[in-house]
This record gives C-alpha cells, structure tokens and sequence, in this order.
C-alpha cells in the first residue's frame, strides 16, 4: 500500500513540474528542494548515528541505521535530480 501511495505522490509531483502553470511549477519546485533537503538531512543524521555508535550494536538497530542511510541517499539523489532538471527547463 505505501508502495502504491508513494509512486503516485512521484507520478503527480513528476506532473507538476512539467506543469504549464507557473505558481503549480514554482510549489512543486519547492516542495522538491524540500524533499531533496529532507532526505539528506536524515541520511546525514543517520550517519552522524552510526558514527557515535561506532557502527555497532546489540540488536538490529545499527543494521536500520544503515538501511536508512541506503534509502535517505538514494532519495535524495532522486529528488535532487528532478530539482535541478526542472530547473534545466525553459519556462
């Protein structure tokens, strides 16, 4: 289900910044540098974690951090992209 949910926030973000309206392409270029921010925030937060921790632990914990770093990364290599590329654009 969330699967289904994020791939259409991605489907309809896409949408707006191929948007023709200039306020629409302007809210979804915010709302994609703030994403692009959000995720490497985090992914940098995990990392300064796991560096305190010093990449051990007792349970499964170290092994989410690092999962987490994985996905906050590979978002906000996405986001960033459709950032910048929609700044590429001739409006």
């Amino acid at each position: 289900m969330f699967e289904l949910v994020f791939a259409g926030a991605l489907a309809l973000l896409i949408w707006a910044l191929m948007a023709k309206h200039p306020f629409i392409k302007a809210l979804a270029r915010f709302f994609t540098g703030l994403l692009t921010l959000a995720s490497a925030g985090a992914a940098i937060f995990l990392f300064k974690v796991g560096q305190q921790a010093h990449w051990t632990s007792d349970g499964p914990g170290m092994l989410l951090v690092m999962v987490g770093i994985f996905f906050c990364g590979i978002l906000a290599i996405v986001f960033g992209g459709l950032f910048f590329s929609s700044l590429n654009q001739s409006s």
